[in-house]
């Protein structure tokens, strides 16, 4: 099956290298809440500077600039480093609500020369428009269908995947609501899912349920940020079902200081650990079910801000990879083999 890009219908021998979940823009200032910083004035005007990167480190909404990445020209400098490293695919999980920007999108693949595969549906349910509330599961899911058959927003921009439908740490009826929806909206076109979860708790398994029980295929479905805390019981019972899960925070090695951390924003391993516990997956069986990608989604995580930026898994994770044994062919299967399978079916 061909998917849609930004720029028209690709098939799978043209994805390449793939980024399975990327903010190529984005606005995650829903999620703000101002509070006093120390060393810092005003943290809803203060901008991302190299002395405040420290203060970031241990606390990544700190700053409300650090959740914008709004500016075009910088974002387009920075997505060419994917590029300039091998990659060709950026899948971006950016939704209404958080930024998403299919005119932007287009004009940053057409001048990048990578493909970009946009997404449809709604994130957690903070940022669901309000109309949303009053939908029935059919009347959402065909929102998402008019996205991937037709355009978004009034162009003829079409989105490529269902995601990423966010789950918030409190898994409410309205996002239930969102993810039967997508099921709908799959089951009529065929396209992926992913799902993002919080990273903190394990709603991917009710997550990953409700949409098998909804009539998904488990090779459809990706479960979003499992890296965060490596909890293996979670994942397994994940990987066993057959869904994909997804390695996406390579490049957030954050100590979150003890003030600001709750049950819903904790501690991050190191890269590391995530490559140790990547390679235990592989090692026990489950390599066709993996997909990575940096999540790039705050300031701090860019070249221009002092982070690691979009090429960071194929520049600095990759030979972390090799250095703990993980072969250049499962390396290629998790690069290019599984994203192809998951986003246009397995051997289409």
């Amino acid at each position: 099956m061909k998917i849609n890009s930004v720029t028209g219908e690709i098939g799978r021998n043209d994805l390449g290298v793939v980024t399975t979940h990327e903010h190529v823009l984005l606005d995650l200032t829903a999620f703000y809440e101002h509070k006093e910083v120390e060393g810092v004035i005003d943290a809803s005007t203060q901008k991302v500077e190299m002395w405040n990167l420290g203060i970031l480190s241990r606390d990544c909404y700190a700053l409300k600039d650090n959740l914008l990445l709004t500016d075009e020209e910088t974002q387009l400098k920075e997505i060419e480093y994917f590029k300039k490293a091998g990659g060709n695919t950026v899948v971006d999980a950016s939704l209404p609500g958080i930024g998403r920007d299919p005119k932007a999108l287009k004009r940053i693949a057409k001048k990048t020369g990578l493909n970009i595969v946009m997404g449809t549906g709604f994130y957690v349910g903070a940022t669901h428009p309000e109309a949303l509330s009053t939908m029935t599961d059919e009347e959402v899911a065909q929102i998402m269908v008019n996205e991937l058959t037709v355009g978004v927003d009034g162009t003829d921009i079409k989105a490529g995947y269902i995601g990423e439908i966010g789950i918030s740490e409190i898994f409410d009826d309205k996002e239930r609501k969102v993810l039967r929806a997508s099921a709908i909206a799959q089951r009529k076109t065929g396209v992926a899912i992913n799902v993002h979860i919080n990273p903190w708790t394990t709603n991917g398994i009710e997550a990953m349920e409700i949409l098998l029980n909804s009539g998904v295929k488990p090779e459809k479905i990706c479960i979003s940020h499992i890296d965060v805390e490596n909890n293996y019981d979670y994942v397994l019972t994940l990987l066993k079902r057959g869904v994909y899960v997804e390695f996406d925070n390579f490049g957030k090695e954050y100590y979150i200081k003890r003030e600001v951390r709750n049950s819903g924003y904790g501690l991050f391993v190191r890269d590391t650990e995530r490559v140790t516990f990547l390679k235990r997956l592989i090692d026990e069986g489950y390599l066709n079910q993996i997909l990575l990608s940096c999540d790039v989604c705050l300031k701090n995580l860019l070249h221009t801000y002092g982070g690691w930026g979009y090429d960071h898994l194929l520049k600095n994770v990759v030979p972390m990879m090799e250095d703990k044994g993980i072969t250049k062919e499962q390396i290629e299967t998790l690069l290019i083999k599984n994203p192809a399978d998951w986003l246009t079916g397995k051997g289409e």
